[in-house]
């Protein structure tokens, strides 16, 4: 893993996952200061105000964004991967008692820490790739040629 980061900027990687952490947290975060808790403040009234129709909907677009590309840069095979480390990640979290099953908002942090590292490590996946295989990642382009 360490030759997989050599001649790459460790920087691109840390804006990746950082860039992941705000989507995620800007969308919904328990503290209750987020696009969700905005939104559903506005709900009250007849009809919603349109800046914050159009909020929800542009963090909806940018986590489906972000999904697709950490799917189709981990592929089926990477996503179990990740997923099995996490499952790991959750069991060491709740044995030590840094989150705890009575308590709801250890587990929603739990949850969206590590949701947000997936989406930082999809985006970084082609990256990390390419320097630990030295294969160069390309997309399928099946809806260009007409098939």
């Amino acid at each position: 893993m360490i030759n997989a980061l050599k001649g790459s900027s460790p920087g691109v990687l840390v804006v990746r996952m950082l860039i992941a952490a705000v989507v995620v947290f800007s969308s919904y975060n328990p503290t209750g200061s987020s696009i969700f808790h905005w939104v559903k403040s506005h709900l009250d009234g007849d009809m919603p105000d349109a800046w914050v129709v159009l909020g929800a909907i542009v963090a909806i677009l940018i986590n489906i964004v972000l999904l697709i590309a950490a799917w189709k840069a981990l592929g089926k095979i990477g996503t179990v991967i990740v997923l099995i480390l996490f499952a790991s990640l959750v069991y060491l979290a709740l044995q030590e008692g840094w989150a705890s099953t009575n308590d709801n908002n250890s587990l929603q942090w739990l949850a969206l820490i590590l949701y947000s590292a997936f989406l930082g490590i999809g985006l970084s996946g082609a990256i990390l790739w390419r320097r630990a295989t030295g294969q160069i990642v390309t997309d399928e382009a099946d809806d260009l040629d007409g098939r």
